[in-house]
């Protein structure tokens, strides 16, 4: 009895020391032993089996949490910020290439009589229009630009072409000459670009002389003899023209169009395709074809460039 009295003082002391009161030391008695007992019971291959059993369950289940999650994030959840661009971006340009396939191109090449041309005021959901100008262009210099890679990429998916073109020429010679050239260029631009559609705009009034005439009527009188050839030509050929007609008072220097003479003839091409919608065929080449240098004899010009 006095061992047992000795042992169980001084495990009240132990308890005393570790801030154990008396009312818990009865719980005491039955936690550490069942700590004990449990670390002897972990070492146990049925208890390793359970743990093991559990983790993979404890897997399984956070592995199916985590694919839930991402489906409904795929179905209903926003993207994230790179893929919200990127979806965008793919948008964009799948509309872009619709839209281009349900347009018409057409191309305006011309001198600087088309200088001021506003694409915007011509453009619409069906028609989609390129301007190029060089001021001093003539037809050779035009229809050189037009052979070139340049001019071929300029060119790429147009179907018609709208030629401003003809006064720089007539200031170097008479209107037959003129019209030979236009001529010479409409045959080498259908041989080069089989598929796309020619149109070309009449001489506007001028007064300021030209190489060969005084300024005033008699330049008129030339512009006009010219005129009346090509629309022989246009027939002849089967070609359309437009003819903005632009008063000569709105000619400011007389020989380029004041603002309201560009309006004219933005209006005039803008009701040209308008009116002239071609049916869009899906056999339009969109390949430059390359031609010969001696598919046609020598062009009728007498003066070099």
């Amino acid at each position: 009895m006095s061992k047992n009295t000795a042992s169980a003082a001084k495990v009240q002391k132990m308890m005393q020391e570790m801030h154990i009161d008396d009312k818990a030391s009865t719980s005491s008695q039955f936690i550490l032993p069942m700590v004990f007992e449990n670390q002897s019971f972990n070492h146990s291959p049925h208890h390793q089996q359970q743990l093991q059993k559990q983790h993979c369950d404890r897997a399984r289940f956070f592995y199916r949490l985590r694919q839930k999650k991402k489906e409904r994030r795929l179905q209903h959840g926003p993207l994230s910020v790179r893929h919200h661009q990127q979806h965008v971006k793919e948008i964009k340009r799948h509309n872009q290439e619709q839209k281009r396939e349900n347009k018409l191109i057409t191309a305006i090449v011309g001198s600087s009589i088309a200088r001021n041309i506003s694409v915007k005021n011509i453009e619409n959901e069906t028609n989609e229009v390129r301007l190029r100008f060089k001021s001093g262009s003539d037809c050779a210099d035009a229809l050189s630009w037009l052979e070139s890679t340049d001019g071929q990429f300029f060119m790429r998916g147009v179907n018609q072409l709208i030629f401003i073109l003809g006064t720089n020429d007539i200031h170097r010679v008479g209107a037959f000459q003129t019209v030979q050239r236009i001529d010479y260029t409409i045959e080498k631009i259908r041989h080069l670009y089989p598929d796309v559609n020619i149109v070309w705009q009449l001489l506007q009034q001028r007064t300021r002389k030209t190489w060969l005439l005084p300024e005033g009527q008699a330049v008129l009188n030339e512009i006009e003899k010219c005129n009346r050839l090509l629309l022989e030509l246009a027939a002849k050929k089967k070609f359309d023209t437009i003819q903005p007609a632009i008063p000569i008072q709105c000619m400011y220097d007389g020989l380029h169009p004041s603002r309201y003479g560009v309006e004219m003839m933005e209006t005039t091409i803008r009701n040209y395709l308008q009116q002239n919608r071609m049916v869009h065929c899906s056999s339009f080449s969109n390949v430059p074809h390359h031609f010969q240098n001696d598919a046609f004899p020598a062009p009728l010009m007498s003066i070099n460039f």
